[in-house]
This record gives structure tokens, sequence and C-alpha cells, in this order.
């Protein structure tokens, strides 16, 4: 058969919320290992910024296509898109990204039948439940719609755990559970790390070589923990520590950064103590300048930042959240409960005082073959493979 042909029959349809932060990277470096193979892929997303963004990461890859979904205000509806895009019979796999996404999605597809594969990318917990009114009927909904999926791939243990506790049809219904473990680019990664000045950080804002640097780079949102950081350097500052350690955060286009921003300000023990500086279109070239990556998250599904930093033989004070605890498991990170100031004060406080950097570069290794993403596009591959009909 012609190449026309095959590429039509390997058309991927990525259905997206919102292309922004982990599921950004999740696109951005799995799809080019997917393409490998000769998948091609349209991305389907609301219109706006981060759909601008996003287009500017993808317009160089071949063969790709992106269609927007109209906003009416802040509000969208991906279901009538999707489903005019699944009529014109070009898509043999959709592949959703989010439990939203995998439900309006499913809706869509309903007499259609296109095989679907969902991605989940965040966990259910009291701070982020689904929200409004009738919680019970609309997840009751949600559950049903997405067990019409073939696949749902949780990215971690922990995340398949916490969905089929709330949607207990996907056991009875026809989708099977596969958890796909995120993962990152480790040669980028590398490559990029080798290239950067270490000392670019402490020149930029004076800081003495015996001061030890933290990184907050997570976005500016309430599961990232910011304000527990805020309060456990507070606390770093009574017991002594204000001239030995700095923060450096990156200020979030897209997140609460004014809030976040204005706490530290109005605060003179925080405004002594943070610093911010502008979004970098790659972490691999700010990591290697820190001392300690800081990342006191109260949930994660999957995270990719403590990842990346043990890849780079950063040393990782994390907590003991859902999502992030998987991926801190058997390393050498400290995991102080999520939520308590005082126990991150304290694992900080020997970050500072013990550091254990040469216990992180030892890690390295290991870290490179645990959360290398070619595993993660191989298995995702091999899923796709089962339902994509390719003649020979």
């Amino acid at each position: 058969m012609g190449t026309n042909c095959q590429t039509k029959q390997r058309r991927i349809l990525v259905v997206v919320t919102n292309p922004l932060g982990g599921i950004r990277t999740y696109l951005l470096t799995n799809v080019p290992r997917l393409a490998e193979s000769g998948y091609v892929f349209t991305f389907l997303a609301p219109e706006g910024e981060a759909l601008e963004e996003f287009k500017k990461d993808i317009e160089v890859w071949p063969g790709v296509e992106l269609l927007g979904v109209p906003l009416r205000g802040r509000r969208f509806s991906l279901r009538p898109s999707v489903r005019r895009a699944l009529r014109t019979g070009q898509f043999s796999l959709i592949h959703s990204q989010g439990l939203r996404a995998g439900a309006e999605t499913a809706f869509a597809n309903i007499g259609i039948g296109v095989p679907h594969v969902v991605t989940l990318h965040d966990v259910i917990v009291p701070q982020n439940d689904i929200p409004g009114r009738l919680k019970w009927l609309k997840k009751r909904l949600i559950g049903r719609l997405t067990s019409r999926a073939d696949v749902i791939v949780p990215v971690s243990r922990d995340c398949a755990k916490n969905h089929l506790k709330h949607f207990p049809e996907w056991k009875r219904g026809r989708c099977r559970i596969e958890v796909i473990l995120n993962g990152v680019d480790v040669e980028r990664l590398t490559e990029v790390a080798e290239t950067v000045d270490r000392s670019a950080l402490r020149n930029e804002f004076g800081f003495p070589d015996d001061m030890r640097v933290l990184g907050f780079f997570g976005r500016f949102m309430p599961q990232k923990g910011f304000f527990v950081l805020l309060d456990a350097l507070r606390e770093l500052a009574r017991r002594g520590y204000a001239d030995r350690v700095r923060l450096v955060a990156t200020k979030d286009p897209h997140g609460y950064r004014g809030e976040y921003m204005r706490e530290v300000e109005r605060d003179d023990v925080l405004s002594r103590l943070v610093r911010f500086i502008e979004p970098v279109p790659d972490i691999a070239a700010v990591l290697p300048q820190i001392d300690v990556l800081v990342m006191p998250s109260l949930w994660e599904a999957c995270p990719l930042l403590p990842m990346e930093a043990m890849v780079l033989g950063v040393p990782v004070v994390g907590s003991d959240a859902i999502g992030l605890r998987e991926v801190l498991h058997d390393t050498p990170s400290l995991a102080p409960p999520a939520g308590d100031a005082n126990a991150l004060a304290e694992a900080l406080c020997k970050a500072i005082n013990s550091p254990w950097n040469a216990e992180a570069r030892t890690y390295q290794p290991l870290a490179k073959q645990r959360f290398d993403v070619t595993k993660s596009a191989s298995h995702l591959r091999r899923l796709f493979d089962e339902y994509v009909f390719l003649d020979q």
C-alpha cells in the first residue's frame, strides 16, 4: 500500500484540555519517539495562549496537525470538535490526555468506535476533586464514560490505585488498566547540562561559595506546596540560617504568580531569602546551578522534575505526597511529611549541614536507567500497535 494510506492508518488524534506543565512535557518527550515508528499526530486542544505556545514546540514535526477548540469566555467543550474530527475517518486511534479529555472523548466516540487510550496525569484528592454540585453523580457519569475506553494508562501506580478507588466501574468495564510510568529525556538532559555555567546563578545574585542554593521550579499552584516552603524558610531564619541559604524560584506566567510573589515581597525575612528568575526554556540549564531541588508537593501523579534532578545528580528534598513518594522511593532523596513546614525545615537543615552530593552523583547511573523516557515511549508504542491495524 502507498505511503499516503499508511500515514492515514497511523494517524493519532491527541485530545488535550491544557497543553501546559507535565502534559506538555509528556507530549514533547513521547510523541517524537512514537513518530519514529511511523505514527503521525493531530492535536486537538482549546484555543488560546497555551495552544499557541505548544504550536511553536511542535511546528517542526513532520505531518503534524493542530485543531483548535473554540472558547466561550473561559469555557469550552471538547466533544463537538472531537466528534467532527472522528467522523472524517482519518484516525486509527485516539489518545486523550487526562480525565476530562478522556470522558468527553469517550462520549464523542459513541457510535464511531475508534480505539481509545486515556492517559491520566493527575490524582483525585479532597483539594483536587471533581468541582461543583452533585459530585457523586458527575463521578458516576465520568466513570461510566471513561470505562468505554480501550485502555486507561495511569502514569504511576499511585495514580492507578487512586483512580480505581474513585471509579470502580473501570474494573467491570471494557477498559483495561495499564500503568506506564513517566520518564525523561536522559540524553538531552545530559547534553544540555554539560554546556551549563554552573556558577551563573551565584554570579548573578552575588551568592558566596558557601551559600546553599535551593531551587523551586514547580508551577505556582496550590498542590506544589510553595506556601509550605515559605513557612519552612521562616523557620530556617528563626534557627539562624538566614545567612547560609537562598531559594531561587522561577516566575510562572500561567500560575498564581502575583499571590506568591506578594507573599514574599511583604515579608522582610522572605524577601531576603528568596530570588525570582525568569522562566527558562529548558530546566536542564538551571538544575546544575543549584545545590538542592526542593519539591514540597501536596499531591502529584508522577512528577518529572525530581527525575530530571536525579538524572543530573542534584540532591532532592521532596515530600511523601502521593505520586511523588513513588518517584523518590529507593533514592538518596529526603521525603518529609507533605504539608509539614517544620519537617521540611528539618530536612533542609540536613541539606545545609550534611549535604549528600556524593550520594546523589553515585545514584546518577541508576536514575538514568530508571527514569529514561525511551522505556515509557516503547511501552506506549507497543500499546498503540495493538489497536492500530497496519496494512503491510
